[in-house]
């Protein structure tokens, strides 16, 4: 998919210059388009003509949600524009991430409040809580937008998967899409081998409390601390760590966000006890290490 023609067609010398809105692409900057192999392929579309554009308040702002065949996407630039972020260095980030690979794009669409179309760069629902989990919060100097970055980070995930599986019954991935999910999950994983090593001497205190994925039970971390178990979670959904979700028998369960699912923390396993199917909560090695040094953290305050 090409949009050099947009950007080709020649300005009468006499008419004035349009200004594009935050987050839009101009004649003048490199199109994202020519030089990323990331682009997904998806239909053609002029003006959101092959979108379903649909939006949801967040916080008082509106969070824009395009979607189409391929599943839903958001607008970097929008996002940003709403966390007052920059969002060429956002795109730049994402672009260099692998998990960014065939689930970002760059569309020409008329967004509401314009009266038409620009280039928009588009990240695809789930690289979303990515997205979120490798922004920094502790390097941005203002309090305002590192406060309003954090409130993301831990409820926009959630929010933004809410409103698409409201709206849409659930899609089975092509063939494609799950190869290249399978790709993004070995490079992930050979990414988080890497890490491990680093990290194998301090791993060594959990080590007795692995199971055979190499997750730990939040009960042994509690153990660890001697604290409850329930105790410790409550605080974790405090944190905004956890969050609490209703069970299928009507239960409060405290559940990690899906943030912190995706940057590689915790992880949710269906279990069976030979009756039921459950539920339960694991922590990786950086994720026990985590809640163990916050906690410390926390009881020295």
């Amino acid at each position: 998919m090409s949009i050099g023609p947009v950007f080709d067609r020649p300005r009468h010398v006499f008419a004035p210059a349009r200004v594009p809105p935050p987050g839009a692409w101009t004649v003048e900057e490199e199109s994202p388009v020519s030089r990323s192999q990331h682009n997904a392929p998806v239909p053609a579309g002029n003006s959101g003509g092959s979108f379903e554009i649909g939006s949801f308040d967040f916080h008082g702002k509106p969070v824009i949600v395009l979607s189409n065949e391929t599943g839903s996407w958001a607008v970097l630039g929008q996002l940003c524009q709403n966390l007052t972020l920059d969002s060429e260095a956002q795109r730049r980030a994402v672009l260099r991430k692998a998990w960014s690979r065939g689930k970002t794009d760059v569309r020409e669409v008329m967004l509401p409040g314009q009266n038409r179309a620009y280039p928009q760069f588009l990240v695809h629902e789930r690289i979303v809580p990515m997205w979120l989990a490798n922004i920094t919060s502790s390097r941005i100097e203002d309090p305002s937008t590192r406060a309003n970055v954090e409130q993301a980070q831990v409820e926009l995930a959630d929010a933004l998967h809410a409103y698409v599986t409201s709206r849409h019954t659930v899609r089975e991935p092509t063939k494609l899409e799950l190869a290249r999910d399978l790709v993004v999950a070995l490079e992930a994983r050979e990414a988080l081998e890497a890490e491990n090593k680093v990290l194998a001497p301090k791993a060594g205190k959990w080590d007795a409390f692995m199971n055979s994925e190499g997750l730990i039970g939040m009960t042994a971390i509690a153990d660890m601390l001697g604290v409850p178990v329930v105790d410790m979670t409550n605080w974790l959904v405090t944190e905004g760590v956890f969050r609490k979700q209703v069970s299928r028998f009507g239960s409060n369960k405290n559940m990690p966000r899906r943030t912190y699912q995706s940057s590689g923390h915790f992880a949710v396993k269906l279990e069976t006890n030979g009756k039921v199917s459950y539920e339960v909560a694991y922590a990786t090695v950086v994720g026990a290490d985590f809640v163990f040094d916050r906690w410390q953290a926390h009881a020295a305050a």
